[in-house]
Formats: C-alpha cells, sequence, structure tokens
C-alpha cells in the first residue's frame, strides 16, 4: 500500500497545548490538516453497492479543493474514461458512458464523486461520531461526517492514528451502506503543485512494412 506519510509531524503540533498543555481535540486537529491541503493524488478501489448488484471500481482522483479530475483504471471496459467534479456538478469526459447506471435510487452522488466528497467531509464536515477504533491491526481515528444540503448522507473514514491517512470509508444514504471505500494511495503536493497527472500508456509501434524478401525469409525460417 502507497502512502505519503506527511500529516504526522504537522500532526504532533496540533495535539499538543494550543496554551497551557491542553490536548487539541483530534477530530478538530485532524479536520485542520485536511483543510490545508492545496492537491493530492489519491488511489482507491470503490465498490458500490447498488439495489441488485454490488460493482467496484478503481479510481484514480487528482484533487484540489475546487475542482478534481477521477480515472477510472479498472475494470478494464471503462478504464481511461475520466470525469471532473466541481462545485457539485459532475461532468464526464465521455458522455455516453456513466459510471451511476446502476439502479441504486438512494445514492445522492456517483461513484466518481466519492473521493473528492470524502476529502470534504475530512476538511469540513460536521462530525456526528468519533470514536477509536482497530483496523487491520492499526489503531484508527473514526469520523463520521455529513455535509451541507446531503440530508441522510453520512461519510465515515476510518483514519490512521501514527499518519492520519485515510485507510478505509463508508458511504451510506439513509441509514444503507452505498459506497465501500478501500484507499491504496495518497500522496499529499507541495504548496503550489498540481496534482500529478494518470500516466498514458505507451503507444503500439507502428506495424512494419513487409516486403516480398521479407516474406520469404519469415515462410523460409517458419518451415525449418
Amino acid at each position: 500500500m502507497r502512502k505519503a506519510l506527511l500529516f504526522a509531524p504537522m500532526l504532533m503540533l496540533l495535539l499538543t497545548a494550543c496554551g497551557g498543555g491542553e490536548e487539541k481535540d483530534p477530530a478538530a486537529a485532524l479536520q485542520e490538516q485536511y483543510a490545508a491541503v492545496a492537491s493530492a493524488t489519491m488511489e482507491a478501489d470503490v465498490t458500490c453497492h447498488y439495489t441488485d448488484e454490488v460493482r467496484t471500481y478503481t479510481l484514480l482522483c487528482a484533487y484540489t479543493p475546487d475542482e478534481s479530475t477521477v480515472t477510472v483504471l479498472a475494470p478494464s471496459s471503462l478504464s481511461g474514461i475520466s470525469a471532473t467534479v466541481a462545485e457539485g456538478a459532475l461532468q464526464l469526459s465521455y458522455e455516453d458512458i456513466s459510471l451511476d447506471a446502476g439502479g441504486y435510487s438512494a445514492a445522492a452522488i456517483s461513484p466518481v464523486a466519492a473521493l473528492p466528497r470524502l476529502m470534504e467531509a475530512a476538511a469540513s464536515g460536521y462530525v456526528t461520531e468519533q470514536s477509536e477504533e482497530t483496523l487491520e491491526e492499526r489503531a484508527c481515528l473514526r469520523l463520521a461526517c455529513d455535509l451541507p444540503g446531503e440530508e441522510g448522507t453520512v461519510y465515515t473514514t476510518w483514519f490512521d492514528r501514527q499518519t492520519m491517512l485515510p485507510l478505509r470509508s463508508e458511504i451510506t444514504a439513509d441509514s444503507v451502506l452505498v459506497f465501500e471505500v478501500a484507499w491504496s494511495r495518497f500522496e499529499v503536493g507541495q504548496a503550489g503543485e498540481a496534482p500529478a497527472e494518470p500516466e498514458e500508456a505507451a503507444p503500439p509501434e507502428p506495424e512494419k512494412d513487409w516486403t516480398e524478401a521479407d516474406e520469404a525469409a519469415a515462410y523460409a525460417g517458419a518451415e525449418e
């Protein structure tokens, strides 16, 4: 699992006293850190629980607070499709293809918007629940948040207590699980640095123009 251990040093400062040795609320400290993220590159498997089926997508997200670009890495049938998420709007790069074509009508968001919305919740969501839990043998801070204008939708993330990076998230609508997120990459960019773009596959080599001599040599080699 590729992770960027960038939050831990700053977090230790935030958790110590703001005056008189008083410890800062862990949820407030975490949200302060995520609110300061100017850009990030994230990758995760997003499992969508529709009414009649379950689908999983691997998504790469180039995140900024104002606009994020999400690219599908898997399944292969959708690989390379991308969408822009900005100000609550979703614009697909290929208008004939939609990821939320399943039958789950209770979901307030599209799967491709899941990662940017989880980031927004981590940075500025209203914390409805927080607890200390263990996940994958790691001590975690679990935060459940909601966002303005999304009544009934709850964003829950388990953050590694040592690094404050996300390990797992869930999005529920009206108390029903809609999306499960397994984070595999989270890299915070430096101030003023744009998030990394997805790597493009190398173009295929051009086909060789065969001459009569080439064909004769290949045929002879096949007969030997």
